[in-house]
């Protein structure tokens, strides 16, 4: 089986997938039924299926293990769980937790057609995804020592808001963390959305912390205007407005 067949009702492991959510340039994203001893113990949850085509790519599953490696050590409500990464029937996956709810950037857009969003509720919005940041920034090995670790990808679309008003930080796919094996993304690469980087990152040198906090400021700005605050006609011209 592989990752373009994936259809409603297949099984990866003990995971069913009930519909599809969301389909990129590197995986799709289900949710999906978790299969239990007992029906009181099943939930809803998130699967990320990488695309076939990138499976035999030791680069990309690297950085995607080491995405679920990261995120599984983060113990933080503003920073959705990973259960299990596995690989069921040659499709590699990872388990997540499920927010009923959708993305800020969702939600900026129907706010640019209605009314803005309140002030006070976007500094909230912006405050808890700092805290889950934070707890990311501060993530350490065994032995206690800072990690390094960089979201790299801050932007609307990876602040996800519940039902329940709860914000949770999510895809932490092109991280880095510094002097880790398996580093996936080396300075000259420019990974991550160009309208939401740092000056450094744009120009492909290493970034550390503050490269997610110029990120979040600039959500911050579209959550406060709803504009973007740097966006040109095309992709080099977004990166010359933030250089």
């Amino acid at each position: 089986m592989v990752t373009e067949e994936l259809t409603r009702g297949k099984r990866l492991g003990r995971y069913e997938l009930l519909q599809r959510i969301g389909r990129g340039g590197m995986a799709t994203v289900w949710v999906a039924r978790e299969h239990a001893d007992t029906p009181e113990q099943e939930r809803l949850v998130a699967v990320k299926a990488i695309l076939h085509d990138l499976a035999s790519d030791k680069e990309f599953v690297d950085m995607f293990l080491d995405e679920g490696r990261l995120i599984r050590a983060i113990r933080h409500p503003n920073v959705v769980d990973v259960y299990e990464v596995d690989d069921a029937d040659g499709v590699m996956f990872m388990a997540m937790e499920w927010v009923e709810g959708g993305s800020l950037h969702a939600v900026i857009a129907e706010s640019g057609k209605r009314r803005p969003i309140p002030p006070e509720m976007a500094v909230r919005i912006i405050a808890d995804a700092a805290a889950g940041l934070h707890a990311a920034h501060e993530l350490t090995d065994e032995n206690g020592k800072l990690l390094g670790v960089v979201h790299r990808d801050v932007s609307p679309h990876n602040i996800l808001i519940g039902t329940d008003g709860a914000i949770k930080l999510v895809d932490f796919g092109v991280a880095k963390a510094m002097g880790r094996i398996g580093e996936a993304t080396q300075a000259g690469q420019l990974k991550g959305k160009f309208g939401y980087m740092s000056p450094e990152q744009a120009r492909g040198k290493p970034v550390d912390r503050r490269a997610d906090i110029f990120a979040l400021g600039i959500v911050l700005f579209e959550l406060t205007t709803t504009r973007r605050l740097f966006r040109g006609e095309h992709d080099a011209e977004t990166l010359h407005l933030v250089v």
